[in-house]
């Protein structure tokens, strides 16, 4: 390898670390998956909604307003157009939240995924072993011990549960102190939604409602999620507005934390071998 030229050197003193921000370093692991170019594309389709959902509101406001102001012969008829407005509203909403949770999880997914197989690669390839931990003394040998669809109980089994698959593979290689307070908890509710969504269609079973319903009280995710309701009780549950709009944030905050992780492995881990 030739050394490089002087007037290849940058003037300041610093090197290709140096110019590199936190979420480069994720290259260390995944070099074939350009991130970037999706959250372009979930951006787009997002904004592209959040249109569309703006004009339908527009619509039913304007409908809401001349059946309270119009007073001829054609009231009850407008009246019923803004009740079916209203009505598909409701769904249309929640083709909204699927939309954006059916674009959002699976590239959480393939984040996780990629990158803690990549990294179990690494550790094989150098002979090293990752921090430990007791899904490391669980898991032993096993073949998926790196899967994050995967944990570990005490006894050593292993079962398919991405939900508590990824906070314990996340504190077992050390990745969990550098993700935000919240990510882990804003991944168990998106995950639990989309498992919903994808099994259930926009309207559950009145028992996955009730259940859904508690299970938001009881983890606090009412800033989360929202629902509409018929006879006071849970009908179709959504999305709040406002989470589906920081969705990409979320998942570039992942990305860094990710490179933030990668950063600060050990260097006999990640130096390429000459």
């Amino acid at each position: 390898m030739t050394a490089p030229d002087e007037e290849s050197i940058p003037e300041n003193g610093l090197g290709y670390d140096d110019l590199m921000e936190d979420r480069d370093y994720l290259f260390r692991l995944i070099n074939t998956i350009d991130w970037e170019a999706q959250l372009r594309a979930i951006k787009g389709v997002l904004g592209r909604n959040r249109a569309a959902s703006q004009a339908v509101s527009k619509a039913i406001d304007d409908l809401q307003h001349e059946s309270e102001t119009y007073r001829g012969p054609h009231h009850e008829q407008i009246v019923d157009e803004w009740v079916d407005a209203v009505s598909s509203a409701s769904y249309s909403e929640a083709a909204n939240s699927m939309s954006a949770i059916g674009m959002i999880v699976p590239m959480l997914e393939s984040i996780h995924s990629q990158a803690f197989y990549s990294l179990g690669e690494l550790y094989a390839a150098k002979g090293m072993g990752p921090p430990a931990h007791k899904r490391w003394d669980r898991a032993v040998a096993h073949p998926q011990r790196w899967n994050c669809q995967v944990y570990f109980d005490a006894d050593g089994t292993a079962g398919t549960d991405i939900i508590r698959g990824i906070r314990q593979i996340s504190a077992a290689t050390g990745l969990a102190p550098f993700l935000a307070s919240d990510t882990a908890d804003w991944i168990d509710a998106m995950l639990t939604y989309r498992n919903k969504m994808f099994h259930g269609g926009f309207e559950w079973s009145l028992e996955q409602r009730t259940r859904f319903a508690r299970q938001i009280e009881a983890r606090h995710w009412e800033h989360f999620f929202s629902a509409a309701t018929t006879d006071e009780e849970p009908w179709i549950f959504y999305v709040r507005k406002e989470v589906i709009a920081e969705m990409p944030s979320r998942i570039e905050a992942i990305l860094d934390s990710w490179g933030a992780f990668v950063k600060g492995l050990p260097f006999e881990l990640v130096a390429i071998n000459n």
